[in-house]
């Protein structure tokens, strides 16, 4: 196919390679992502490029997350929750035609092709045929997922811009502008209960929101490599608007500081972190007088600075690797104590398991959503998409169980029975206080009444 030239106005942003960079920060910075794929162009021993968080979190920037700035495409009214069975309806059109699935599926997605985006067309095949219908859970629910197409002009009029710096190609469009070219070809009666994903030559990169923009590149040689690169990212993506955080840490802090990833009180929230012993999938841990097994077990004995810092880490500061490059140095926070060790000296990031009796396939391993005192359930890379997309084939188990009970309870028959009530009352509070910028999520949220 023709590629389209790069959207200059677009420069590269962040991305992570295995060297770990840290990204836009959530709440009070930014959000969400993953990648790669397997291409016959492309060495499966090739080091496989990471997204940052996207810029689309609690609080992000101006084209991202907060719901209280991207509304105006919404109709006026007062915001009432949405009831069980009812779902965004989006009607086939010749510029937003159906492309899989049925138009009463329960969630739609909307693919943009933006100003010729190069390997739109395999990009989209294979986030349906092998993301979509072949991955668990979501293969469980091909009936409930249903895909558009269009194609969109003009980035400079959309505000599209990138949303970081270093090497990589993020970026975000204003969510207003790009909601209102939608409804100029879809015919959408409520925007924001869809699922939206807009692809641009941008070079790699990712981000999540009430808006996923996902970044192909025309300098890549062939459709393989663009494969290859994306590999399972679509749906990683997707994976944030079903309340799941990414996994992967943000890096270390050459003088020793703990790197700030999301306050662990949001990021706890989400379905797939969780509190010291990982209670939402583990019935019970081990002390941390037990944390031994690791590089950085060591890290909650040190009771000054000095002594936490130069641990496992060179002069220029630089931390020593264990564990297939997993970091095995410890950082210190000025001002308070980790609530699982007990000291303000902690591993940088931890791959030893502190959970017992877990949901199989599963640990409790210290950190989570770039870097804090979360605990995730994978261990490293290839254990889930939410961790490292490019090198995994699965989500992990506890993320696989999540967006079965959200898909459940906010886009099957099944969302009005007592069974999933309580549940949708707690993902609509999530929604509202620890995802604001996604208002609604199939049956499940609220809308403009």
């Amino acid at each position: 196919m023709t590629k389209s030239p790069r959207l200059d106005n677009l420069n590269p942003i962040k991305m992570r390679f295995r060297t770990f960079w840290l990204s836009s920060l959530w709440f009070i910075l930014s959000f969400a992502v993953g990648c790669g794929g397997g291409g016959s162009n492309a060495s499966e021993e090739a080091e496989l490029p990471q997204v940052p968080p996207p810029a689309s979190a609690p609080g992000g920037s101006k084209n991202g997350s907060d719901a209280s700035s991207d509304t105006s495409t919404a109709p006026p009214g007062s915001l009432v929750s949405v009831q069980p069975g009812e779902y965004a309806r989006v009607s086939a059109t010749p510029d937003c035609p159906l492309i899989a699935g049925s138009e009463t599926a329960e969630f739609k997605l909307l693919f943009a092709n933006l100003e010729d985006a190069p390997y739109f067309d395999e990009i989209v095949e294979d986030a349906i045929h092998n993301q979509f219908r072949e991955l668990a859970p979501l293969k469980d629910y091909e009936p409930n997922f249903a895909f558009f197409r269009l194609a969109l002009s003009n980035a400079k009029e959309l505000g599209c811009e990138a949303t970081g710096n270093n090497s990589g190609a993020s970026f975000a469009c204003d969510n207003n502008k790009v909601n209102e070219a939608f409804l100029q070809q879809c015919e959408v009666d409520d925007i924001h209960g869809v699922i939206k994903v807009v692809i641009a030559d941008t070079g790699y990169g990712a981000s999540g929101g009430e808006v996923i923009y996902f970044g192909s590149d025309g300098r890549w040689p062939d459709a393989d490599t663009a494969l290859f690169n994306l590999r399972n990212l679509v749906v990683h993506e997707v994976g944030h608007n079903f309340g799941l955080a990414d996994l992967y840490d943000g890096g270390t802090n050459a003088d020793g500081s703990a790197v700030t990833g999301w306050p662990s009180d949001l990021s706890r929230e989400w379905h797939n972190l969780d509190g010291p012993g990982c209670a939402k999938w583990c019935n019970s841990f081990k002390p941390a007088s037990e944390y031994t097994l690791s590089a950085s077990a060591a890290c909650n004995t040190f009771e000054s600075r000095d002594a936490c810092i130069s641990h496992n880490r060179t002069e220029s500061g630089e931390c020593t690797t264990a564990d297939g490059g997993t970091v095995a140095c410890c950082s210190w926070s000025d001002e308070k104590e980790d609530d699982y060790f007990g000291s303000q000296c902690t591993p940088a990031w931890g791959t030893e398991d502190i959970g017992l009796d877990c949901l199989e396939g599963t640990g409790c391993y210290y950190g989570g959503a770039y870097g804090n005192n979360s605990w995730r359930p994978a261990k490293s890379w290839p254990d889930s998409i939410m961790y490292g997309a490019g090198h995994s084939d699965a989500f992990d188990e506890v993320s696989q169980r999540a967006l079965s009970e959200i898909i459940r309870c906010c886009g099957t028959s099944d969302d009005a029975t007592q069974s999933c009530s309580s549940f949708r009352a707690e993902y609509a509070t999530f929604l509202d206080q620890f995802q604001p910028y996604k208002m609604r999520l199939g049956s499940c949220g609220v809308k403009r009444g």
